[in-house]
């Protein structure tokens, strides 16, 4: 006995894998920036709809800040320059009255003191004025 299959009784083949398909993402980066002490145009137009006189605000804010940080510079730029005058005022005088005692050791008979106290007031200042060069 031969069995005749038919095709219509045959099993259906299982059904082919599907390939996945590729997924597509989009990606938009907006970037925006500022810079500066105030903020953008675009910002203080966002605060003047918040709060009707905030641009103004800010620039009177922005204005005294900055009045204030020169005042301060200034006043301690002046007090440097003052501070470095009384410096070099007492070491003239601290360098002339060296001089005299020496001067003053040579008259009454003492060279050794006199070269001493000359030679390390002479040393002193040469070594401070090149200590300062070499600083800055």
């Amino acid at each position: 006995m031969s069995r005749n299959v038919s095709r219509r009784n045959r099993p259906a083949a299982p059904p082919a894998p599907q390939q996945p398909q590729p997924t597509t993402h989009r990606v938009e980066v907006h970037h925006q920036s500022w810079e500066g002490p105030l903020p953008s145009p675009a910002t203080l137009e966002a605060f003047r709809d918040i709060v009707p006189d905030a641009p103004e605000r800010i620039f009177r804010q922005w204005e005294v800040e900055s009045a204030h940080r020169r005042d301060y510079e200034m006043m301690a730029l002046k007090g440097s320059i003052a501070r470095d005058q009384r410096g070099q005022l007492a070491a003239i005088a601290f360098a002339l009255s060296a001089l005299a005692t020496g001067i003053i050791a040579l008259f009454l008979g003492y060279p050794a003191v006199a070269g001493v106290v000359v030679g390390t007031t002479i040393v002193s200042v040469v070594a401070a004025f090149l200590y300062q060069r070499r600083k800055s």
